[in-house]
């Protein structure tokens, strides 16, 4: 019997592998034609066991600081090994009670992880609370490369 925590891992996967995204944009000039495949990576998905190939690319603006980058199919986000909807639903688990050695026993993981998943998931609420309330770009926009750009540099400042 599948948890609901388990069966959001399961959706989140099948969208992870059908569900590219098409528009290939260069996030540091915003070139589209002069874009080109330059190589792959393989990505774990959600469940630690499968992957899933993630393309590269390169730009070849002159003017382009940025080197290489990657257009990760949704839900996948830069960094973050679970879908946003995990993070939150283990909070809202949390919050309703849920003890994290149930929340571990659910998951399948370590109770270091879900802590580190609980501390991950309160960063995320903070940020989409502070999406909604601003109005910024990331809510309004449908490019998922987009979110994933605004998303990783609001938590991860460190790697701009």
């Amino acid at each position: 019997m599948t948890t609901p925590l388990q069966s959001i891992l399961l959706i989140a996967t099948h969208l992870a592998k059908h569900n590219l995204t098409s528009d290939i944009i260069c996030p540091g000039c915003g070139e589209r034609l002069r874009i080109f495949k330059w190589g792959f990576y393989w990505r774990y998905l959600f469940s630690g066991q499968e992957r899933t190939k993630i393309q590269r690319y390169k730009c070849r603006n002159p003017q382009c600081p940025r080197c290489t980058f990657s257009v990760l199919p949704r839900p996948l986000l830069p960094i973050l090994r679970h879908p946003i909807c995990f993070y939150l639903a283990l909070l809202a688990m949390q919050r309703k009670g849920v003890k994290i050695a149930s929340l571990a026993n659910t998951c399948k993981h370590g109770r270091t992880v879900i802590r580190r998943c609980l501390k991950r998931a309160r960063q995320i609420e903070a940020f989409l609370k502070n999406e909604l309330k601003n109005r910024y770009p990331c809510c309004t926009t449908p490019s998922w490369t987009t979110f994933c750009h605004i998303f990783f540099w609001a938590l991860f400042p460190l790697y701009r």
